[in-house]
């Protein structure tokens, strides 16, 4: 005959269900938080590889991840000027070979904006003005188109679209295919439009670019928490530089003792976003040098709580002078080892 349980060995039974589910709850927790760390990772590796190859299709084209300055004429064969790379704008380009027709009829489906915002400007590959006048005066483009005089590069066979950021550097770089019929010139549109807001939104609560902070001083680290800008202790995943811009020894004289340091802000798309001169080596040419070098750099972007985030970087150039002698080298540039600004 059995006898009914007593109210302790009940008690202890639901004591036991209970830490069983708190154990399996708990798991289930831990498991499914490893998981989306893992997505994010994931994500952040992906974006990381995506920067990557941006800058080794721009270097492949362009040669650098930035676009120089080149002479262009306009239809009518008169000089022209094309706006300024990188002057606190975005810009996009076209680049097409004059002799495509269905190609250039492609570029009519872009608007002289993209995003509301950002200009668009055509580049011809042409032998004269005579041969695009009547390409621009049949598809009636709603931008201005210039043929390109004494490219630095050599421009592809197929068109390519091209988004540059504020600081100059290519931030998206694609070719349009017309035979393809997945992605359409308005799926591609589309696509533009997205990275436009998104690099826009990425300078929300930035300075002015024209603004350029004092030459000397540190930044404050609440004033930065303020604007949505961390710094390298306050990271998950710090940002690393992939590409360095070449720095031109023979424009100014780097033969001296003495460091130039620049702090620098690396923004969500990798590029620098903003920078200014933190030590000066007390020349200012050789300043002023050094800092349009370091706003050519390009980083792969710092990561916190799963989400891409401007950082700080203190980025230090050292120059030694070195003796004159018979086949020796007079002038050289160090960089320093990059240093992240310490937390205060």
């Amino acid at each position: 005959m059995t006898t009914p349980a007593s109210p302790m060995n009940t008690r202890r039974y639901l004591y036991v269900a209970v830490a069983v589910l708190v154990a399996l709850s708990a798991g289930l927790l831990w498991h499914n938080d490893q998981q989306r760390q893992d997505v994010q990772n994931l994500q952040h590796s992906l974006y990381n590889a995506q920067v990557e190859i941006r800058v080794l299709q721009a270097q492949t084209i362009f040669g650098t991840p930035f676009i120089a300055p080149f002479p262009v004429v306009d239809r009518h064969g008169q000089p022209a000027e094309l706006p300024n790379f990188g002057e606190g704008r975005l810009l996009l380009l076209f680049f097409e070979s004059w002799y495509s027709p269905t190609h250039l009829e492609l570029m009519y489906s872009f608007g002289s904006v993209i995003g509301d915002s950002v200009p668009v400007v055509g580049v011809l590959q042409a032998e004269s003005a005579e041969e695009i006048t009547p390409i621009v005066e049949k598809f009636r483009y709603s931008f201005p188109v210039y043929l390109a005089v004494e490219l630095p590069f050599d421009l592809p066979s197929s068109p390519y679209i091209v988004l540059i950021d504020r600081t100059g550097n290519v931030l998206h770089l694609s070719s349009i295919d017309y035979t393809d019929t997945t992605n359409s010139v308005e799926a591609l549109i589309s696509e533009i439009s997205n990275l436009v807001f998104t690099a826009a939104a990425g300078y929300e609560g930035q300075p002015d670019p024209e603004a350029q902070p004092p030459s000397t001083g540190r930044p404050d680290q609440v004033a930065d928490q303020e604007v949505g800008i961390y710094w390298p202790t306050a990271v998950d995943t710090k940002a690393e530089a992939i590409y360095y811009a070449p720095i031109p020894t023979d424009v100014v004289d780097l033969n001296f003792d003495g460091v130039t340091v620049i702090q620098l802000v690396v923004g969500t798309t990798g590029n620098v976003d903003t920078a200014f001169v933190e030590r000066s080596s007390g020349r200012a040419s050789v300043d002023s040098l050094m800092l349009d070098v370091t706003r050519k750099m390009v980083y792969t972007p710092a990561v916190h709580d799963g989400a891409r985030v401007r950082m700080r970087v203190s980025y230090p150039y050292a120059y030694r002078k070195r003796p004159t002698s018979p086949g020796a080298e007079t002038v050289t540039t160090e960089t320093v080892t990059e240093e992240t600004v310490p937390e205060e």
